[in-house]
């Protein structure tokens, strides 16, 4: 056991539960965060799970002051549930059982993000009966609420070492999800459940001839934007005349503002700041699994965007994630895509362009059917994951050591827990992690087990 190991262990072995209060104590000694990526479950029932080889992980998760992931889904008693299955959908139906959701927490789990596009699988009674589950589980989300006041807010949790604060947003989602302002009808207030949105938007540039083309050819298909004559709209769409030919994303400019609106309020009250998104946008533009006939587009996009296993994000992340840590978010954590991406430390804050999943439990399949009929198949990448230990000490000092996960995909009640992984597959997980990091600019030192780095005061 490494020194830091030891000290992490005896550290914690002092520390109390959580509150949940927004009131922290004072900022002392040294605070430690686990990290996980997507919670694609577990489904079974985790007590009856051998959980033999999930036990070094779940001790990451236990041993930290606190240990965030994104809870993908929904976690109510189906048996008792009066609600309805959504037509709107991020490709399933996923219900964490209430119990598995206990368990977790006893493991640490006391912080998750709840902005992804899982939120309304079951409509808004399931959404609202998820935020019922997990409070009554002391697990504190960020993400979603009633209205988008809440939705938005930063979320709190008081460790015995400072105040952590996670704001959660998503910028891949059912159009259903969204949440709004209360709707004021007949002397009443009617919230607007749903997530924190972060509305983007794909632009394809094309020459101005081509544009002139297009909109002869579209006729009445293309929606006007009277404000912007060099702009074309067709359907989701959005084309516009440049010089040369590319692909640009574009953020809602208000969503943004909200967002850096709440990473400044949270400076102002946490000892350290998470900013979570769950966005399946990458680099790249093929899509192995086209939308069906008559499928949604957006609906099609909520479910898997194209070039999913692409590990380089969509281009609007960097600057997004580089101004949210000149807002004051100290870590930035991307879910939604199910394999590893790289690390790029910005004014020495580490960004996470992919944590891959925590869980990933599908029975044994290695391959789903999504709602238009089409078949995806899981590669290897998607299982294979790693969990970041970032720990900061009483004089400011920042260290992250990366610890890699196998997860197992069977027909047993340990389905979709992560594992340590053999010498062969760490050594492999590690550096593919290293070479994704290594496109940031982030150079890791790897060992035997772990890759580590200690951050910039």
């Amino acid at each position: 056991m490494t020194r830091l190991k030891l000290l992490l262990t005896a550290t914690v072995a002092m520390m109390a539960a959580p509150s949940l209060a927004a009131d922290a104590p004072p900022a002392s000694g040294a605070l430690t965060l686990a990290l996980g990526g997507d919670m694609i479950g577990p489904y079974q029932p985790l007590a009856q799970a051998d959980k033999q080889g999930f036990a070094p992980i779940a001790a990451l998760l236990s041993q930290s002051d606190l240990a965030i992931a994104n809870f993908e889904g929904s976690s109510f008693a189906l048996a008792s549930f009066n609600g309805s299955a959504s037509a709107e959908t991020g490709g399933g139906y996923p219900v964490i059982p209430p119990e598995n959701a206990a368990l977790l927490a006893g493991m640490g789990l006391h912080l998750v993000s709840k902005a992804n596009n899982h939120a309304t699988d079951w409509g808004y009674e399931g959404l609202t009966a998820t935020f019922t589950t997990l409070r009554e589980r002391r697990i504190t989300f960020a993400g979603a609420g009633r209205t988008i006041e809440e939705a938005a807010a930063p979320a709190y949790v008081a460790t015995p070492h400072g105040t952590v604060a996670l704001i959660s947003v998503a910028s891949t989602f059912t159009p259903m999800a969204v949440a709004g302002k209360p709707v004021e009808r007949g002397g009443r207030s009617f919230d607007r459940p749903g997530i924190n949105a972060l509305h983007v938007h794909q632009v394809r540039l094309v020459t101005p001839a081509q544009l002139s083309a297009m909109r002869v050819a579209a006729g009445p298909v293309a929606i006007a934007t009277p404000e912007h004559s060099d702009e074309l709209r067709l359907g989701d769409q959005l084309f516009r005349a440049a010089p040369q030919a590319g692909t640009i994303w574009e953020a809602d400019p208000a969503d943004v503002a909200r967002l850096m609106g709440a990473i400044r309020e949270a400076r102002s009250k946490a000892r350290v700041v998470v900013l979570a998104i769950h966005a399946h946008e990458t680099a790249g533009d093929v899509d192995d699994m086209p939308p069906a006939p008559f499928e949604p587009l957006v609906l099609h996009r909520a479910n898997e965007a194209p070039s999913p296993d692409e590990p380089q994000p969509a281009a609007f992340l960097q600057p997004l994630f580089h101004q949210a840590v000149e807002a004051g978010a100290d870590v930035v954590l991307r879910s939604g895509p199910h394999v590893i991406g790289g690390m790029e430390l910005y004014r020495g804050r580490p960004i996470f362009y992919g944590l891959g999943s925590l869980f990933f439990g599908f029975g044994g399949q290695r391959s789903y059917k999504a709602p238009g009929g089409q078949i995806k198949s899981f590669p290897d990448g998607w299982f294979r994951t790693i969990v970041p230990v970032l720990r900061f000490d009483a004089k400011g000092r920042r260290s992250i050591q990366i610890h890699p996960a196998a997860i197992r995909s069977s027909h047993d009640a340990a389905d979709g827990l992560p594992e340590r992984p053999s010498a062969t597959e760490s050594q492999a997980i590690l550096a593919e992690f290293q070479r994704q990091s290594a496109v940031w600019g982030t150079k890791l030192m790897v060992n035997a087990a772990t890759a580590e780095i200690t951050l910039p005061d």
